[in-house]
């Protein structure tokens, strides 16, 4: 037999949940509000007709009308944690450099979801460098020394068949915001946090006390540790996650927009327009991407010695930056040698090459020269030139790595290719 009064309590609750009102309950089932009342007084039940109806207007079953479970306390603390879809290894790439949120994010998620298919002796999925390399790349970060660029992270989730939703703080209460976090939290997939000031990115894959604390890992930019930790069985606890200005991500199945190596082609053929550039672009002179950055830094050294300066401000920790972005260039592009079909390898190794030579000389350079305070502005100003010299060397090398790649590059944008197959 069904209880009435249990039944009505039930569409009671679930019509909150969904903030109706009793109306607008009626208005979509084409009934009264006095019947809705009723059936929540337990003074009648739905016909079977309307059951159907009312289940997807509330988005349940129709059991779960019908024979609802016990209503837990308002107190109640429960933890709800997502596992990843498959096994992951412990991490074994390099915990330096790696100081990029947004690539370290973007790889967490893949694992996560259990989208890698490389897999070690013991069936888990391969944790390392290789998948934050491309979305480094992916995401246009690794082209420049400070960021810039659009946020795509649609763009980059469409390569393992996943998308988002963006949903902005400020255009929700707390109460709501909470509870869409969760409740996506509870239909299977992750949710990102991305602050608006600099402070922890979090992936969250849990929550507990109704949303309020989000159990997940954080990302920070510059925080190589951070980056590089990627444990879903060490989940951590943020408490006021939703006090700070955010947008929250919720990740979604999506369309997957052609193959990793038409992925690789359109990113070398826009990283090559990047590095490419000459003009500047933003208002700080270190903040951008391309040729001009060198040519900028260089005229910062110039400005700081004309003004006899001792302590020399605009190396640290733009090198650092520059060193990095250097790196994962190098490696995207031999990651391309091996990702896609009848490329030159020839001229992309001659482009390796010059990079090998870049690093070098930045490595040279963070090892010998950085660790040494000028005593006064002569040995200043000695230092700055011996910088200038270094980035002018460097900035060279670029572009020779960069015409070796031209004709490669033009030719790519003219092959109109799927997974290593010509169309």
């Amino acid at each position: 037999m069904f209880d009435n009064v249990k039944v009505g309590k039930q569409i009671a609750l679930l019509r909150k949940i969904k903030e109706l009102t009793q109306e607008d309950v009626a208005r979509q089932l084409n009934i009264s509000p006095q019947a809705v009342s009723k059936w929540e007084n337990g003074h009648a039940m739905p016909e079977l007709s309307l059951l159907v109806e009312l289940s997807e207007l509330l988005g349940c079953t129709i059991d779960q009308i019908l024979f609802p479970a016990p209503v837990p306390a308002e107190n109640a603390n429960f933890e709800q944690i997502l596992l990843p879809y498959a096994p992951v290894a412990d991490f074994s790439g390099k915990n330096w450099p790696r100081s990029m949120s947004k690539p370290a994010i973007l790889s967490a998620v893949k694992l996560f979801m259990g989208l890698e298919e490389r897999k070690d002796a013991m069936n888990r999925q391969i944790n390392d460098d290789a998948e934050y390399i491309l979305q480094g790349a992916f995401s246009g970060i690794s082209f420049g020394y400070s960021w810039g660029f659009d946020d795509n992270w649609e763009e980059c989730l469409a390569v393992y068949g996943l998308t988002c939703e963006v949903h902005g703080r400020a255009d929700y209460s707390q109460e709501a915001f909470i509870r869409m976090a969760a409740d996506h939290i509870k239909s299977g997939y992750p949710v990102v946090i991305i602050p608006k000031e600099y402070t922890d990115t979090i992936l969250g894959t849990g929550f507990s006390n109704q949303g309020k604390i989000l159990k997940g890992i954080s990302f920070l930019d510059g925080d190589d540790e951070k980056n590089s930790t990627v444990s879903f069985e060490q989940l951590k606890s943020f408490s006021e996650w939703y006090v700070k200005d955010s947008d929250l991500l919720l990740i979604k199945p999506g369309p997957k927009t052609g193959s990793v190596a038409d992925k690789c082609r359109e990113t070398l053929q826009r990283g090559y327009a990047l590095l490419s550039n000459k003009k500047q672009v933003f208002d700080q002179p270190l903040v951008g991407y391309g040729l001009v950055i060198y040519d900028n830094w260089c005229e910062e050294l110039r400005r700081e010695t004309n003004q006899d300066l001792v302590d020399i401000q605009c190396m640290f920790p733009h090198i650092f930056i520059h060193y990095e972005g250097k790196l994962r260039i190098r490696q995207f592009l031999e990651l391309c040698t091996h990702l896609i079909q009848d490329i030159d390898k020839s001229a992309f190794m001659t482009a390796i090459s010059k990079y090998d030579e870049m690093l070098s000389i930045c490595e040279k350079c963070m090892q010998e020269m950085l660790p040494k305070t000028p005593k006064n502005a002569a040995e200043a100003r000695e230092k700055r030139q011996a910088y200038i010299g270094i980035l002018q060397r460097s900035r060279g090398l670029e572009e020779e790595a960069l015409e070796a790649l031209s004709s490669s590059i033009d030719c790519l944008s003219h092959c109109k290719r799927h997974d290593g197959k010509d169309e």
